[in-house]
């Protein structure tokens, strides 16, 4: 339990006490807070899927893979952008920022789980709303708790802006990365979304929107 309200505090930007301030501990809190969050990813994952069995199941797995492999992808680039910037911020801080900002998205699904699930069984329309908009927040929220989380652990005298490279390249990345592992994972919800088919679709979307515009 202690665990887990560090991770919160983590996700929130808040300092870190002093005990969980070593280099394996901060090493443990990542990997927490990414496990944390694929059982929070695997939760939403079921909501959505609910009213399908077999669709549920495979969102148990589908929805944390996504999860995962878009951190996977993501951290690397984003500790290439770090070392390349020159900040002085530290790779553990930018690390904790980082699996802080997907725990606390991931949670924000696991608090819209029920409700999901609940207007997928009864309401035609407001399922896949709610569905889609849960996601929209959760991006929302990780991504603002990763902006701020590295920044409140800037030392003294360290510019902020100097941290803004590793931080976009990072969500850049990782938001690249969701668009098409989503596609290649599809069917997640029980109709058909926009993000179904991947960046292909999106540009299709967008497309067909400006030529009227055009015209």
């Amino acid at each position: 339990m202690g665990t887990l309200v560090t991770l919160i505090d983590i996700a929130c930007g808040r300092a870190i006490p002093p005990e969980d301030s070593g280099p394996s501990r901060r090493l443990q809190l990542v990997v927490f807070a990414l496990l944390a969050s694929l059982v929070f990813a695997g939760a939403w994952g079921l909501a959505a899927g609910s009213r399908s069995t077999g669709l549920a199941l495979a969102n148990l797995y589908k929805v944390p893979m996504v999860v995962l492999m878009s951190c996977a992808f993501a951290a690397p680039a984003g500790l290439l952008a770090w070392r390349l910037s020159g900040t002085r911020v530290r790779g553990s801080d930018l690390a904790l920022g980082f699996s802080g900002g997907v725990f606390g998205g991931t949670l924000v699904l696991a608090v819209f789980a029920p409700l999901v699930a609940l207007y997928y069984h009864s309401s035609a329309w407001a399922g896949p709303v709610l569905g889609i908009g849960s996601v929209g927040l959760a991006l929302l929220t990780g991504t603002i708790m990763f902006v701020r989380g590295v920044v409140r652990r800037l030392e003294p005298g360290t510019r902020k802006r100097s941290v803004l490279l590793p931080v976009a390249v990072t969500l850049a990345m990782q938001l690249l990365t969701l668009v098409q592992l989503t596609a290649l994972a599809s069917p997640i919800f029980p109709e058909r979304t926009v993000f179904g088919g991947g960046i292909d679709h999106l540009a299709q979307s967008s497309h067909v929107h400006a030529a009227p515009a055009e015209q």
